[in-house]
């Protein structure tokens, strides 16, 4: 499994299109998404994608 993750300081409100587009630019080296979190931490919002890459 690997993890990436994004930030966003002010409303969290692009959060969800950042997770998308990376999904999208990586989709040719995904075998699976595990598992999408978000979090949010006063103003930050953070959003950490499990995955597995194809072998």
């Amino acid at each position: 499994m690997k993890y990436v993750s994004m930030v966003d300081h002010y409303d969290g409100s692009t959060l969800e299109e950042q997770v998308n587009g990376w999904i999208v630019e990586n989709q040719d080296i995904l075998s699976e998404i595990m598992d999408i979190e978000y979090t949010q931490i006063g103003n930050t919002y953070l959003a950490t994608i499990t995955y597995q890459e194809k072998e």
